[in-house]
């Protein structure tokens, strides 16, 4: 016993010391996931007026709650969920923090990366982003809203300079080189990784990123292979979806596995996304 109370206390010991302080909640998987988002929903304590059969049905949502939330092209809403919601991984709330507080207008050098100062499990430093970035994101699906990306103009020296650099190197000379915005900058990034295998990406104003979770805090052991971020650089908007863009049933939360991101029976399931937003204190 005196063997396995010292063991204890040197694991709570390290705890103190080394790792930051375990998470209470975690998400089981992307069906759990779903249904803690979905509980999260805003306007906060507002739930009954949007039962979830109602996900699919913009026109018969009250005025407050279509205020708190997105219509799109594909008729499915997206709810939004506050930042500072305890619903929240801890890993999602720093990356969806940082975004919400980036300067999508400057046209400085040296502030292409998202801010680093925002409290969390990770150290936001240039390659933290870097691997965290993944391709644009197509919306061929019009799960989220389309965007008017005709205000981009990627000029032909600078794709040529960035067209034999790996992503690191992309995101650092995109972040060096002044007189553009940081939403040319992800225009620029976006176009640069657009052919993922043998298809080619439309630009569409939409970055992807991995959901980063502390390998000492891990709410979600699901997030490396289905926690996605969305990012759209136009508006700074931020939209995540658990389960690796699948609709999921109304029934249960459970994520759809028809291919193609489907439904079946059609009808039956719920926008992919959630909105990360800045919402009001009381939130």
């Amino acid at each position: 016993m005196r063997r396995t109370l010292l063991a204890l206390g040197g694991i709570f010991m390290l705890q103190g010391f080394a790792y930051p302080a375990l998470a209470e909640d975690k998400w089981l998987d992307p069906q759990d996931a779903i249904a803690q988002l979905w509980s999260g929903r805003a306007p906060v304590g507002q739930g009954a007026q949007w039962p979830v059969n109602q996900c699919n049905q913009w026109d018969a949502l009250p005025a407050d709650i279509q205020a708190a939330s997105t219509n799109t092209d594909s008729g499915l809403v997206i709810p939004s969920v506050d930042v500072n919601r305890a619903v929240l991984t801890n890993g999602l709330q720093q990356m969806a923090k940082s975004l919400l507080a980036y300067d999508l207008s400057t046209m400085e050098a040296g502030h292409f990366y998202p801010p680093a100062d925002i409290d969390g499990p990770f150290i936001l430093d240039p390659k933290f982003w870097q691997d965290a970035a993944r391709s644009p994101h197509g919306n061929t699906l019009d799960h989220l809203p389309v965007l008017d990306t005709s205000g981009f103009n990627n000029e032909l020296h600078m794709t040529q300079v960035l067209k034999t650099q790996n992503r690191a190197e992309v995101m650092n000379t995109l972040n060096a080189t002044p007189g553009m915005t940081n939403s040319q900058r992800w225009n620029y990034y976006a176009a640069r990784f657009a052919k993922v295998g043998q298809d080619t990406i439309p630009l569409t104003g939409y970055v992807e990123f991995t959901q980063m979770e502390d390998q000492w805090d891990n709410q979600y052991s699901f997030a490396a292979a289905d926690g996605r971020i969305v990012y759209d650089y136009i508006n700074n908007k931020v939209y995540f979806t658990p389960a690796h863009y699948k609709q999921w049933k109304q029934a249960d939360f459970k994520p759809d596995d028809t291919p193609a991101y489907g439904c079946t029976p059609e009808g039956t399931c719920c926008d992919p996304f959630f909105q990360i937003t800045q919402q009001a204190a009381t939130q």
